[in-house]
């Protein structure tokens, strides 16, 4: 009897059954091919133009400086020694790019706002900066 009404019920309901496994098989397609296969941190960073970064605060300044030796130190901090980091060409280059964007938020921002940018506030965070380039000299990424 069980078997008789269940036959009957997938004879009825067979297209809306298949339009809800194919639609699960695809969701779980999509699922698992945007799984990262690399644990790795993938950063790519973009070049600033002295010409079109305009930080408009103090505040600005300190999230930019902050958000890019941020991301110098995560990259470099995914190798044990100095020479593993130097044998990964991606990774040389990321920290070049955002040396230059660190160089370029630095001049940038001492030129607008001179001496305000060391007297710490709320969003000024000039020991978090000197936190950030310390370990990047450590680990012998020079910041200046």
């Amino acid at each position: 009897m069980i078997l008789f009404l269940l036959n009957k019920f997938l004879s009825k309901n067979k297209m809306k059954i298949t339009k809800i496994l194919n639609a699960i098989i695809l969701l779980t397609l999509i699922s698992c091919s945007s799984k990262k296969t690399d644990e790795k941190i993938k950063i790519k960073p973009q070049i600033l133009k002295i010409d079109v970064y305009e930080p408009s605060s103090v505040c600005d300044c300190s999230k930019d400086g902050i958000k890019t030796l941020n991301k110098m130190l995560k990259i470099r901090q995914r190798y044990q020694s100095l020479e593993n980091f130097n044998d990964d060409l991606k990774s040389v280059e990321s920290i070049s790019l955002l040396k230059e964007n660190w160089n370029l938020i630095r001049e940038k921002c001492l030129r607008k706002f001179a001496t305000k940018l060391f007297a710490p506030s709320e969003c000024n965070k000039p020991e978090k900066i000197t936190e950030l380039r310390g370990k990047l000299d450590d680990l012998k990424v020079s910041t200046s």
